[in-house]
């Protein structure tokens, strides 16, 4: 036979035209269980492959008859897709039934493309509804809207890559705090958060009704942590705790997360030291880890040096007074715009220590060299003011006993008998701190407020939604 490269050509040509029927055939004949079911902080790993994915609508952009493009979220990342009517198989009228809010089941494929925030962009090829949003989604809540109404439509605020970053961000933080506990040895402990006694005194507590006896709403798990390093040595626990405080700042919720840690066998300097530690840890871990969170919100942090400035309740209030006229009554707390002066003052975080003993709760230890003044600390930070409270614990029972008579109301002993056993049996030297979760996120990522910190805020006027 003549050698005929024409026909081998139009052979060639046949075979490539059939593989190319044959592959229309198999995905015509293909379901959404035929294709890899991913998120969308997966699409890296699916370049240039047909995928399938379950989103949200963040925005839709309709350009007349035949092209849309869709802004889409799912919970993991955020992706711009493109519907083409010649390209989208029967369905692409369901464009019009689709607004902000609606969620979706899509067929596409991930193609680079340098111009998208990410990367890349979604073509998609099939769709489908799972459940649709309706018009009035724009008018609930927009940019323009007063804080009271963002706050009550905050299950709406939180949806979308910027709000999601800071429950993401405090997911990972929770995580980085526990390596680092754990790392350090200590143990988790659930303490109640129904108490029979105040932790802190005073009258800022929630009062309930428990049966027939009146309760609380734990203030600070501190009291039941020091038990327990009797059994595990050094203990944390990351629980509610609640305030009831008629502030309306920016920094004070009436409900939030609690850190707080407790330490035997320590005294004040190793407490601060382990704090110090702890912070440039975590800020570390979030700078390494979520670049693109920071990035988000335009946030370079800075991670603090080590030692932290320090400076006394005494001195703190005379530099007030000398370098910027304001006056605070020696007793008196330094409430938000004085401790902003302060760290203003130093540029960077603080140690505000040994207040004087009358401020502080029976249960700070007084200082071995000063009886005016106790072992305890505030750490002070930009943005968010009091980050940590802590102290070391007082052992002596007697002086104990003395200090809950003065306190107002004056505490009763047989409220605290199981804690003043503790100082009865084998008591030892030590520390423990409490720290706010959500004030720790708003200075890690530069917040103003931190209800913009909280899933949904509780405050002085707020109980829903």
């Amino acid at each position: 036979m003549v050698y005929d490269e024409r026909r081998e050509i139009i052979l060639l040509i046949c075979i490539q035209i059939y593989l190319i029927y044959h592959m229309m055939c198999r995905y015509r004949n293909m379901t959404a269980n035929d294709y890899d079911d991913i998120k969308l902080n997966q699409v890296d790993e699916f370049k240039d492959k047909i995928i399938k994915l379950y989103t949200w609508v963040l925005n839709i952009r309709k350009q007349g008859k035949n092209l849309a493009f869709l802004s889409l979220y799912d919970g993991t990342a955020e992706i711009q897709a493109i519907a083409k009517r010649n390209e989208l198989e029967d369905n692409f009228d369901l464009i019009e039934e689709i607004y902000r809010g609606a969620s979706l089941e899509i067929i596409g494929k991930i193609n680079e493309d340098i111009r998208a925030p990410n990367g890349y962009e979604l073509k998609i090829i099939t769709l489908k509804i799972i459940h649709p949003s309706a018009e009035t989604y724009d008018s609930e809540v927009n940019h323009e809207s007063s804080v009271d109404v963002k706050l009550s439509k905050r299950h709406i605020v939180l949806r979308g890559p910027k709000s999601s970053s800071v429950l993401r961000l405090a997911s990972h933080v929770l995580k980085y705090l526990r390596d680092f506990f754990y790392e350090r040895g200590l143990e988790e402990v659930f303490p109640p958060l129904i108490t029979e006694a105040q932790a802190e005194g005073g009258s800022e507590v929630f009062e309930l009704k428990y049966f027939d006896n009146t309760a609380y709403l734990t203030q600070s798990s501190q009291l039941y942590l020091e038990a327990a390093i009797y059994s595990l040595r050094d203990v944390f626990c990351i629980l509610p705790s609640y305030r009831a405080e008629k502030s309306r700042t920016k920094r004070h919720l009436t409900e939030y997360r609690h850190v707080e840690a407790e330490f035997s066998f320590a005294n004040f300097e190793y407490l601060k030291d382990f704090i110090e530690d702890m912070i440039i840890y975590i800020a570390d871990k979030v700078n390494e880890n979520d670049k693109d969170i920071l990035r988000l919100w335009n946030r370079e942090l800075k991670v603090p040096n080590k030692p932290f400035k320090r400076i006394s309740y005494s001195a703190a209030i005379d530099l007030l007074k000398s370098e910027f006229n304001i006056e605070v009554p020696f007793g008196e707390d330094i409430s938000d715009a004085p401790e902003r002066q302060l760290v203003e003052y130093f540029d960077e975080p603080i140690i505000l220590e040994h207040f004087p003993t009358f401020m502080k709760p029976f249960y700070h230890k007084i200082n071995d060299d000063n009886d005016k003044i106790t072992n305890s600390a505030d750490f002070i930070f930009p943005i968010c003011g009091e980050l940590v409270g802590s102290g070391e614990r007082e052992t002596d029972l007697n002086s104990m006993m003395e200090r809950m008579k003065k306190m107002d109301p004056p505490l009763n002993y047989d409220d605290y008998y199981w804690y003043m056993d503790l100082r009865k049996y084998g008591s030892v030297p030590h520390s423990g701190f409490g720290l706010g979760l959500e004030r720790l996120i708003q200075w890690l990522l530069g917040l103003d407020n931190v209800r913009d910190v909280t899933l949904f805020p509780r405050t002085v006027n707020r109980l829903s939604p």
